[in-house]
């Protein structure tokens, strides 16, 4: 009993097996238009036992912007040269509209469904359902990409942010690789479409292409729905349809060059004999000036042709690496904003002159997405230029995001952005030279005679309060900086403040108030409630401000290994001091000098207001702003009055001893005339 019940389940394991691997693939009828209902839509092609990934193909439908090679490649993940030489153009052709384009993709097996995997950008306001079958024509469904990004809502995308898409794609099952299919072709069926029509477009056979999507004769396609073309050897693609080529010889007339010649004819050869004549000397000499001449011109000829190639394939790169470092998307999001005029485009060549090739004597700094340097425009503009160091993904989202920010932005307290350049194989920024280096810099020194004086970190504090709250509230859209911190925080010739690095910095909408994203920015400015719920709001601008302030009341950094086990954290230790009255523990020595207690004190308790735990008990960048305003004004006002006061005891003093004089003088007459005067 035991061995026939072993012997039966061995019989189907492997009745499971030979099925499975010699199965064709179901014609998936219907696409629904609800999203939720993930049983009943089938996300693809299931793997049929080949495991091994293959060739296969997609098609789609030319439609801005994805009209050419580079922005399909771009949208499927594919190779442009690829697209370009099956669809026998170049890849910077625009295609006609609703052209049908085909693009090699690689297919594999993943979670029991053939897929190629793709990833989108959302640049607006769209559904998982329109990015299915709208911009991605079907190729994919909703289903398939929430199993794939459970993190995805349905009904609304955050924009800004990618996310994954698998697109449907096969590999030939063993039973049809033994019929000679050697690739399949995911096509989208449309109007009118029928097997017949669809068989003879790519000149397949209509049992084949039935047996493969697992048809009859009388079945029904749907539009917008997928159909497997099974394609063989004896298919060759071109522009989405078959062309059969066969051998054909053309036999020129054959000519005799020389006079009164004779053709002779062999079994094999056809040859010339010529008559026992010498060539007249005029004709070598044409024949030598022919010659020559021919020569000349093919020369000519073929260095022209080296200086086309050589501008089409620099214009290639040039369209390449645009796209590469994300101009389109840059294009895109300008766009929005209506902002694409303020953004000037330098050259790969003007830059590297700038910079003398990006020479070590001109390097400036280096920060955590790029490295600076310094540079002379043709007009003589003195600029700092950002270098990316890599080309990854996330560092390309901060390089556009932050031209995106500094397009909004004018403001003299924030550094101006002129430019950039997406045409070379880093993206270049390209901002004002701001000469006297970080906030950091000068609080930081060891020589406490060489720090900033009192009166620069008081109205450097106005400054970038002003700054930042006009990002948050005076700026065409609000804008969040999210990386607050002094060495960000530029002083020019002046040392007047510069607000800088907006790589992390987010454009906010005026009906929110809070982004949720992944924690960054900078240990020791960032705001606690942002970092236990991930919610970035204007607030936590306001707490990273906050320590820029003990910063310059203390001349401490905000965390430190140095400093004694419960001194590490700079505004744990501050608030502990203030509250005890003792800041003078903590304040910088040459402030402690400077300023007085008042202001000081003033100050204190406006950044302790700041870097509260609770951030609905923060002040507003705009309070914060006014305030120091008011301090600043306040204390002009004092300086004047002293300055005042001194000049009038001064002016007592001289009048006292002119009065003194003109009285000794007086007496000194009346003697010598006689009389007297009281």
């Amino acid at each position: 009993m035991e061995l026939s019940s072993f012997c039966s389940f061995s019989i189907f394991l492997l009745f499971l097996f030979l099925q499975s691997s010699n199965c064709q693939q179901e014609y998936i009828r219907q696409l629904s238009t609800d999203c939720g209902q993930n049983s009943s839509i089938s996300k693809g092609y299931v793997c049929n036992g080949n495991q091994i990934p293959c060739q296969s193909f997609l098609t789609l439908f030319s439609r801005p912007p994805y009209d050419s090679p580079i922005t399909i490649s771009s949208l499927l993940d594919s190779e442009a040269s690829s697209i370009a030489l099956i669809n026998n153009v170049s890849s910077i052709f625009t295609f006609p509209l609703e052209k049908r384009i085909v693009v090699p993709v690689s297919c594999s097996c993943a979670r029991g469904i053939f897929q190629h995997n793709a990833s989108y950008f959302i640049q607006y306001l769209e559904t998982v359902f329109t990015v299915a079958n709208n911009t991605y024509q079907g190729l994919t469904t909703c289903q398939a990409i929430l199993d794939q990004n459970p993190f995805l809502s349905p009904k609304y995308l955050d924009i800004g942010s990618y996310f994954k898409v698998p697109l449907r794609c096969a590999c030939p099952s063993s039973n049809q690789m033994a019929k000679g299919v050697i690739s399949l072709l995911v096509y989208t069926v449309t109007w009118g479409d029928t097997v017949q029509s669809i068989a003879n477009s790519f000149g397949v056979d209509e049992a084949s292409l039935l047996e493969a999507n697992k048809l009859s004769q009388e079945s029904t396609l749907y539009p917008f729905t997928p159909l497997l073309v099974p394609l063989t050897n004896e298919n060759r693609l071109t522009n989405g349809k078959s062309a059969n080529q066969g051998n054909s010889t053309n036999v020129g007339n054959f000519s005799c060059l020389y006079p009164n010649g004779s053709v002779q004819v062999g079994e094999k050869d056809i040859y010339c004999r010529a008559q026992n004549k010498k060539f007249p000397a005029k004709l070598v000499a044409l024949l030598g000036v022919g010659i020559g001449l021919g020569l000349l011109c093919f020369f000519v000829f073929a260095y022209k042709l080296y200086q086309f190639l050589k501008k089409r394939r620099s214009r290639i790169q040039k369209a390449r690496l645009f796209v590469q470092n994300g101009g389109l998307m840059l294009q895109q999001r300008l766009s929005s904003y209506g902002s694409s005029e303020k953004t000037k485009l330098f050259t790969a060549e003007e830059l590297q002159r700038a910079t003398d090739n990006y020479n070590k004597s001109r390097f400036l700094g280096q920060g955590g997405f790029g490295t600076v340097y310094k540079g002379m425009l043709p007009d003589g503009t003195i600029v700092a230029v950002k270098r990316s160091k890599t080309i990854d993904r996330r560092e390309i989202e901060q390089f556009i995001n932050e031209v995106v920010i500094l397009s909004q932005i004018n403001h003299r307290n924030i550094v101006k952005f002129l430019g950039c350049c997406l045409e070379s194989e880093f993206p270049l920024l390209v901002y004002e030279f701001i000469s006297n280096g970080t906030l950091s810099q000068h609080i930081h020194v060891q020589d406490q005679e060489s720090s900033l004086p009192w009166e620069d970190r008081f109205r450097i504090a106005g400054e970038v309060a002003g700054a930042v709250a006009y990002m948050h509230s005076a700026a065409s859209v609000p804008i969040f900086h999210r990386d607050i911190k002094s060495s960000n925080i530029l002083l020019d010739e002046k040392y007047s403040a510069k607000v800088s690095d907006f790589g992390t910095s987010r454009l906010i909408s005026y009906d929110k108030t809070h982004i949720t994203t992944i924690v960054q920015g900078t240990f020791g400015y960032l705001d606690p409630e942002y970092f236990y719920t991930s919610q970035f709001t204007e607030k936590s601008d306001v707490y990273s401000f906050g320590v820029v302030l003990i910063e310059l009341l203390s001349g401490e950094k905000p965390i430190s290994s140095t400093r004694a086990e419960d001194e590490k954290n700079l505004v744990a230790h501050f608030i502990s001091l203030a509250e005890e009255n003792s800041l003078e523990k903590i304040l910088d020595p040459r402030v402690a000098r400077e300023a007085s207690a008042e202001v000081v004190h003033a100050v204190a308790k406006l950044a302790m207001n700041c870097v509260r735990s609770n951030a609905k008990n923060r002040p507003s960048m705009r309070e914060v702003a006014m305030e120091l305003d008011g301090m600043i004004k306040s204390q002009h006002c004092l300086e004047i009055i002293d300055q005042e006061n001194l000049v009038g005891d001064e002016e007592d003093d001289s009048t006292s001893e002119t009065d003194s004089k003109l009285g000794e003088d007086d007496i000194a007459f009346s003697k010598e005339t006689g009389t007297v005067s009281i």
